[in-house]
């Protein structure tokens, strides 16, 4: 836009260009050089009474003098004035050598006409003799007092150069300001992105060819990329709308900041001034956990007896300030966000202050523990692996485990500071179960222990190296009161089963019958043979007799046991006890009811039931001519059971086993069969409910312990062994 120009005004009544540049006056036209005044002769301005022009010249104006100069400090002069070169003598001519013709229509310059409001006649029409019009005794002649010829008064004139120069100087602000609308200032950046001195269409299209290229991702790095993360941009809460930061960094502006930023160059700008820390945040949390590395507290130990010190190591996390830093870099696609230290709770200073002040005095010498009557001495080596040092509130605390400690009083100590409490037991006495009452023990706790010995430990002088410490009572785990209360009041089922001739088998039934007998079952507890019995090995007394696998009678230890679970499993089938696991034997065996009985092997078969009532049950197991095995609790059902014909029968075969160790076995068919078990409450015909167990039994075959007939073995044999039809020589 071009700077307008501006020229100089020229004074009023200056030549008839002048006289134009004056509005209309109070009846005059435009040709008339002040508003309201009329014409005298000559066509000269004649004024009358208050109607001076605004302006006029000399100080001795009188009552209608310049306000504007009186302002200014200008005070009337009582000198007289010179007059001035070109006045012409009293009496001649009064036409001034540069007034025009009195025939010259042309306006006069008021200015320099020497008129004044006071005196509104002519100059050549007032007497001569009258005095001077303004009254200051001294006239020119022409009707003005004697001085230089009127000028613009200094005021309004600086007003008027000043207006024009202000003037020059906003169309040149407008102009520069227009100029500089559509382009960016120089070294703008937006998030990272330089877009100084383009214009708004080249600005959107690099912002926008940035944003494309980030592909929904921003790389967060940490710690000269020790940390990094591709982080999506949504879930930092950015976005880009390339045409509203063109628009907000161009377009016209007379904001003095904005053009001065224009001038000396732009700066960092962000994509969303709007967008918030919270929402970057949420994108940084992620970032936050996945980076940084937490600080090492500085440790004290011990290498035997010898306390050291771990140094410390400081830690760093991503800094409180990297939403600033992304927000100002995040369209580059990569931003290294700034870590702050993280100092560790515990530094070596601490450390080695603790070492000093506890490690040390801890195992500087012997250590003495009173327990009532008995006193144990322990030494720095059996102190030592006792310590440690355990960060707490931003200090090292001296540990001691008291159950180590516990264990070695006793130790030392003996039966001069403990005693082991005793359980109730619950015994069935004619058939009647009672309670034998629990007893208490005498204990030291470890927790107490450990507290007690902490003070003695750090303390500088030997002989305050003392820990007294209390005994306490120690409750049986079962109480006398917890068994009263246990509902074991009855006899709720029993079953016995007959014995073998062989005497190993029939002492492996008697150590089983020993580990089971008064075991108690506590509500909602799960019984398990195989955990009860453990496995059957030598060591316990256990002795090789037959046992079933896979369908042949073998030798194996603890071979028999399968009796107990099968006597144990029909207390449980008659008690209405949750049956959880039980297995039939491969083959049936005569002399137990089909259907119902059990087989155990270790580990793999297992019997398992669930005492699924509110009372505990008491196991007891005999064996004497019989296994005899009753349960003994609150009864809660009576038990009746069914069982099926035999079907699907499968019939034997005859092997013969010439091997080692072969043991004969009789034949007998397979068949399937199955078993039903009702409930019913106590004295209630009502069926409450009914299961079912179904047995699959294969054919026993027949095995003879030799060659076959007619074979060449067979001639120099005596005659085979064969299995003997009685099943009581079985399992």
């Amino acid at each position: 836009m071009p700077t307008p120009s501006f020229a100089a005004p020229r004074a009023v009544g200056s030549g008839p260009a002048g006289a134009q540049s004056q509005g209309q006056g109070r009846g005059g036209s435009q040709s008339e050089p002040f508003p309201g005044a009329g014409r005298g002769p000559g066509g000269a301005p004649n004024f009358g009474p208050g109607d001076r022009p605004e302006l006029e010249a000399g100080p001795n104006a009188g009552p209608g003098r310049d306000p504007e100069s009186e302002s200014e400090g200008q005070q009337p002069s009582s000198h007289p004035q010179e007059r001035p070169a070109f006045a012409p003598a009293p009496g001649a001519n009064s036409q001034r050598p540069d007034q025009p013709p009195a025939d010259d229509v042309r306006p006069t310059d008021v200015f320099n006409s020497g008129w004044s409001a006071a005196n509104s006649q002519p100059p050549g029409d007032r007497d001569p003799n009258s005095g001077p019009a303004n009254g200051s005794g001294s006239d020119n002649g022409y009707g003005s007092p004697a001085g230089p010829s009127s000028r613009i008064p200094g005021g309004r004139k600086t007003l008027l150069i000043s207006a024009a120069a202000a003037g020059g100087a906003l169309a040149a602000y407008l102009g520069f300001a227009w100029m500089e609308s559509g382009r960016i200032a120089d070294g703008t950046s937006v998030a990272g992105v330089q877009i100084g001195g383009m214009n708004k269409t080249e600005a959107v299209n690099t912002l926008d060819r940035a944003f494309a290229d980030l592909d929904g991702k921003v790389v967060l790095t940490a710690s000269e990329g020790k940390d990094e993360k591709a982080t999506p941009v949504g879930d930092l809460g950015l976005s880009l709308d390339a045409g509203a930061v063109a628009d907000r960094l161009t377009g016209f502006t007379v904001n003095p900041v904005s053009l001065w930023k224009k001038m000396a160059g732009g700066g960092a700008e962000e994509a969303d001034p709007g967008l918030s820390d919270e929402a970057i945040e949420k994108g940084l949390d992620a970032f936050r956990k996945d980076s940084g590395e937490e600080p090492k507290n500085a440790k004290v130990s011990f290498e035997g007896t010898e306390p050291k010190v771990t140094p410390s190591t400081d830690g760093y996390e991503i800094s409180d300030s990297a939403a600033d830093v992304v927000r100002a870099g995040w369209l580059t696609g990569e931003v290294d966000v700034p870590v702050q230290p993280k100092a560790p709770a515990i530094t070596t200073a601490d450390a080695e202050k603790v070492l000093a002040e506890q490690a040390e005095p801890a195992v500087s010498g012997p250590l003495t523990v009173r327990v009532g009557s008995a006193e144990v001495e322990l030494t720095p080596e059996q102190i030592a692996p006792l310590l440690g040092f355990k960060a707490k509130d931003g200090e090292l605390d001296l540990t001691v485990d008291g159950k180590k400690l516990k264990k070695l009083v006793l130790d030392e100590g003996g039966k001069d500071i403990a005693k082991e409490p005793v359980d109730a037991r619950i015994v069935v006495e004619n058939g009647k179960p009672r309670v034998i009452p629990g007893k208490d023990g005498v204990t030291v706790q470890a927790a107490a222990l450990a507290d007690q010995v902490r003070e003695p430990l750090v303390a500088a002088d030997a002989g305050q190296r003392v820990a007294e410490v209390p005994t306490s009572a120690q409750k049986p785990e079962l109480t006398t009161e917890k068994a009263e209360k246990l509902g074991v009041k009855e006899r709720i089922s029993t079953f016995s089963t007959n014995l073998t001739a062989d005497a190993g088998r029939t002492e492996n039934l008697q150590i089983a019958g020993r580990a089971v007998d008064g075991t108690l079952v506590l509500p909602g507890e799960t019984f398990s043979l195989n955990e009860v019995l453990g496995e059957r090995t030598p060591e316990k007394g256990y002795n090789p007799a037959p046992a079933i696998s896979g369908g042949r009678l073998v030798k194996d230890y603890g071979g028999g046991v399968s009796q107990m679970a099968t006597t144990i499993f029909n207390n449980v089938f008659f008690a209405g006890l949750e049956d959880v696991y039980h297995k039939p034997h491969s083959f049936y065996i005569s002399r137990y009811p089909e259907g119902r009985e059990a087989t155990v092997n270790w580990p793999t078969v297992d019997l398992k039931w669930k005492n699924d009532t509110k009372t505990a049950v008491l196991i007891k197991a005999s064996v004497g001519s019989q296994v005899t095995v009753s349960f003994y609790g609150t009864k809660y059902w009576d038990i009746t059971a069914g069982k099926s014909e035999r079907s699907n029968l499968r019939s034997p075969e005859t092997h013969y086993d010439d091997s080692p160790g072969c043991v004969a076995q009789g034949a007998n068919g397979g068949f399937d069969v199955s078993i039903t078990r009702t409930f019913r409450r106590p004295g209630s015909d009502k069926v409450e409910k009914t299961e079912t167990f179904k047995a699959v039994y294969n054919a026993e075959d027949e095995v003879i312990c030799g060659p076959e007939p007619g074979s060449r073995d067979d001639q120099d044999r005596d005659k085979p062994s064969r299995g003997e039809a009685r099943a009581g020589d079985r399992d």
